[in-house]
């Protein structure tokens, strides 16, 4: 015989002995699982034997046996995560047995190679999920320790006979469990039947089968009389399509009905069901509490806070407002709504000037009445006004005159309650009247009327505090507008101020920057090219320094007559200027700075142009402007076409670069006054030259703007009339 077939039946042996061993019963399971693990542990010849539940969320499994060879007995306690150990999680469910001869590299177990094989000196394993009713309820492990080992054929099957052993043990103990706590409940609901003192029913599908004693005093009846009728039998008819629907729909939640007594008497109970299984079926226990007493309490006290909320939601809404009207024709119409009656008004009243009228009124159309007309008659004017009671048509001891005016008006019943009294001023009467039937007003009616008034009275104050408020704002309004109008027009004379101070700042720093740094470059150059203590000046170069100042100070004298005026304006000193010959001075004055620059010049104005009528100095200021924003805004080595040619009766001049550009979207605020070019760096600060080489030209009666080159750059242009300006 082979050494496996050897091992396999040897391992038989083994489990019909386990299987045989003792009964299986809940009262020794645990003694039963304890034996399979330590026989089972010997069997193998493992270290180690571990038994494995999972928990309610199966999400983790817990050690709750665990046998081990050194004879430290049996422990229990640990935990693992399938979060931590997915791989292993997912191999459970889908195989038979996990058979890691090397549990270090199979990739099923390397997952708990680190905390718990290498830790605990662990080499192979050999795991047996358990299943009971389809589901797994935990996993049978053999660890083994020393060099890693086989598992035989043989010895996969026995261990998954015993898991099969295991979940037979693990049904058995449920099983007992369950009974046992079955019994135990049948023993409670028997107790708890006939002790209890609330009316206990149990019925199959609505036909009685038990009832205890309590039900019995309740309803009247013997337990005889009841089994075996329809519950319907202590149901009150209005209830009885309730009940059938919880009949054909058990619900364990409790809910109100109406239940009749043997006597016909009618009671408020509260009824909860559970479904029982019952003499072997199943069945509904109903238990019912008779409530009658404590609704009828519940139902007073509603009563009274209803009557107080409505108090209050009246009140608020009548305080909620602060002008008069709108006061009193709420409380009318409330207390209306309230006493369901037919009419309800409110008259005011002068003590010094005795007149009467009506401020309010809230009546039923088909109850309709002159109530100016009733308040002219005197025996009930003297009434409304002497007497705040109940009255009534049929009362004894009412004035024969005054029965008349009553039945003329068709008033049945009548209820006054004073609202405000004031020796001094307007009194105010709340009147409610009752067409249709004779009323006696009840005493909460009255209350509620009465506590009304209060709260009406503190609204009329509030709203004749109001209108005195109301007329105070209005003057202190109309002197705050007043006062506000002031300030505004000094806050614009203030920022007009503002304004020009910044025009003439930045004039300043942009106009006279030019000549500055032309004299400066030229004295550079000066101290650069003689480095003696003496430098010998040349005349001319003395004379363009003298030149570069009084242009400096004429633009001085200019910017200060602009910012004299409002509406800045230049004075011009017109005199017939050859253009060709004022261009050729403004390049040499500016030669050093296009020289720094790397700047090429091309002239293209003819010397045969007609003489223009302009300012020369103001016009300098043009082409110095047009000349330095372009080396400004652009990269050195720029090419520069200065060019003027006779259009008409006008000369049309242009400054042509072939610098960046200027973009389309921008070209039409350039002249504009602080204007930046928005997103693009290259036009940073050309605002303010721009915008006064505008004001020259159109001093000169003339137009200037800017138009895109033929394939890069810029063209400014501008056309002056060769007509004298005046």
């Amino acid at each position: 015989m082979s050494p496996v077939i050897e091992q396999l039946q040897s391992l038989n042996r083994i489990l019909v002995k386990l299987a045989r061993r003792q009964p299986f019963h809940g009262a020794n399971c645990e003694e039963i699982l304890q034996d399979i693990l330590s026989t089972s542990a010997r069997s193998l010849k493992v270290a180690r034997v571990s038994l494995w539940f999972y928990a309610d969320d199966r999400q983790q499994i817990e050690c709750v046996h665990l046998f081990q060879e050194s004879g430290q007995g049996l422990t229990a306690g640990m935990k693992l995560t399938a979060s931590d150990y997915p791989r292993y999680f997912a191999a459970l469910q889908e195989e038979r047995t996990i058979t890691a001869h090397e549990a270090g590299v199979d990739p099923r177990t390397q997952e708990f190679r680190q905390s718990y094989l290498e830790p605990l000196g662990i080499t192979s394993l050999l795991d047996v999920p358990i299943w009971v009713e389809g589901v797994m309820i935990g996993i049978l492990c053999y660890e083994h320790m020393g060099p890693p080992r086989q598992w035989t054929v043989a010895e996969e099957q026995f261990a998954a006979s015993l898991a099969d052993l295991v979940s037979l043990v693990v049904e058995s103990r449920d099983r007992h469990r369950a009974l046992k706590a079955l019994e135990e409940s049948e023993a409670r609901l028997a107790t708890f039947f006939q002790a209890t003192s609330e009316a206990v029913v149990i019925h199959e599908q609505g036909t009685i089968l038990d009832v205890n004693a309590a039900t019995e005093r309740l309803f009247g009846y013997r337990a005889a009389e009841l089994v075996g009728q329809s519950v319907l039998l202590l149901t009150h008819p209005e209830s009885r399509s309730l009940i059938l629907e919880r009949i054909q729909q058990p619900m364990d939640v409790p809910f109100e009905a109406l239940a009749r007594t043997k006597s016909g008497e009618v009671l408020i109970v509260e009824v909860q069901g559970k479904s029982i299984l019952y003499q072997g079926r199943w069945a509904r226990v109903v238990g019912i509490r008779d409530i009658t007493q404590r609704k009828t309490a519940q139902q007073k006290v509603q009563l009274a806070a209803q009557q107080q909320q409505l108090l209050a939601e009246v009140a608020l809404r009548i305080r909620q407002t602060l002008e008069l009207p709108e006061v009193l024709n709420t409380t009318v119409v409330e207390v209306r709504r309230y006493l369901l009656s037919d009419r309800v008004f409110i008259v005011a009243f002068d003590p010094i000037t005795e007149e009467i009228q009506v401020v309010a009124a809230a009546m039923a159309p088909q109850w309709h009445t002159n109530l100016e007309a009733l308040l002219e008659n005197v025996p009930y004017r003297s009434q409304l006004l002497t007497t705040a009671a109940t009255l009534s048509c049929g009362q004894e001891g009412l004035d024969s005159q005054l029965r008349q005016v009553y039945e003329a008006h068709h008033i049945q019943s009548c209820l006054l309650i004073p609202i405000q009294h004031r020796p001094q001023g307007r009194c105010f009467l709340l009147g409610v009247h009752q067409c249709d039937h004779r009323r006696e007003w009840q005493p909460h009616e009255r209350a509620f009327l009465e506590q009304l008034a209060t709260q009406v009275a503190i609204a009329l104050q509030q709203a004749e505090l109001y209108q005195q408020l109301a007329a105070l704002n209005a003057n202190l309004e109309q002197q705050i507008a007043e006062r506000t109008g002031q300030l505004q027009q000094k806050m614009s004379e203030l920022e007009e101020l503002n304004r020009l101070k910044d025009l003439f700042l930045h004039a300043v720093s942009h106009d006279l920057r030019t000549p500055v740094l032309g004299t400066l470059m030229l004295i550079n150059h000066l101290l650069q090219s003689d480095t003696s203590d003496t430098i010998a000046v040349p005349r001319s170069t003395l004379t363009c320094i003298q030149h570069s100042q009084q242009r400096q100070l004429h633009l001085i004298e200019t910017l200060l007559h602009i910012q004299g005026d409002r509406q800045p304006s230049l004075s011009l000193a017109i005199a017939p200027t050859s253009l060709a010959t004022l261009v050729n001075d403004i390049l040499a004055d500016l030669q050093p700075l296009l020289e720094k620059n790397k700047a090429t010049v091309k002239l293209q104005i003819p010397p045969t142009l007609p003489l223009v009528p302009v300012d020369p100095i103001q016009l300098r200021r043009v082409y110095e402007n047009l000349i330095t924003n372009t080396l400004k805004h652009n990269c050195p080595g720029i090419i520069i076409t200065l060019a003027a040619e006779e259009r008409g009766d006008s000369v049309y001049c242009t400054v042509k670069d072939n610098g960046v550009g200027i973009p389309p979207d921008q070209q039409s605020h350039l002249f504009e006054l602080y204007y930046r070019g928005g997103a693009s760096h290259h036009r940073t600060g050309i605002g303010l030259g721009l915008y006064l080489c505008r004001q020259i030209i159109t001093a000169h009666g003339g137009e200037i703007g800017v138009t895109e080159g033929d394939s890069q750059g810029a063209t400014f242009w501008f056309r002056i009339s060769l007509a004298d300006q005046i």
